[in-house]
């Protein structure tokens, strides 16, 4: 009896042994703290790096390059002022690839003297754009924009009522080695 007497004066219980003391029991929960801890800083952090340098956050960057290129030809494309045309027509240039760019070199001249001609200012601005297909690997994408096209002409020397009208562009974008996206063809969409 002496032993049991002995063994619950230390703090334990005859049945589940000796109790284990305040400060064993802080650090005991502390250390499974820090490894459960360690345990989240290690998934959650390659979580976080996969999901910054994996595939997909390439192509999500991918994604962002071409919209933003859309957006800029969409309004490139339908800006002209007759009073700085062959600077406009650059701007053309700058946005174009391929086809287009062949072709807008082609009739470079016809568009410069019909604009001249007709002294028409046209300024774009853009309501929207979005991808309707886009494919990283092969640096190509399709994107719709909606512009409002602000039209101005000088009639008589004087300018005339200014006009808005909406037009609808689909642009077939292609990522270039030397200057990233670029419209290789670009047409109004119809209704």
């Amino acid at each position: 009896m002496s032993g049991l007497l002995a063994h619950r004066r230390a703090g334990g219980d005859p049945e589940t042994g000796p109790k284990p003391d305040r400060v064993t029991l802080a650090t005991r929960i502390a250390a499974i703290a820090v490894v459960l801890g360690l345990i989240g800083v290690v998934v959650f952090g390659s979580l976080w790096w996969s999901a910054t340098h994996g595939q997909a956050a390439k192509t999500a960057a991918g994604r962002d390059d071409a919209l933003a290129a859309a957006r800029q030809i969409a309004v490139n494309l339908q800006t002209l002022d007759y009073s700085t045309v062959d600077k406009g027509l650059d701007t053309w240039e700058a946005s174009a690839t391929g086809p287009l760019l062949d072709e807008l070199k082609k009739n470079r001249k016809q568009y410069a003297d019909q604009i001249r001609q007709l002294q028409v200012s046209t300024t774009g601005r853009l309501v929207d754009a979005a991808l309707s297909d886009l494919d990283i690997t092969a640096g190509k994408a399709t994107a719709l924009a909606a512009v409002d096209v602000n039209v101005t002409q000088m009639v008589n020397g004087a300018p005339s009522l200014p006009y808005t009208k909406q037009v609808r562009l689909q642009i077939e974008l292609v990522r270039t080695p030397d200057a990233g996206w670029k419209a290789d063809a670009s047409g109004a969409i119809r209704s």
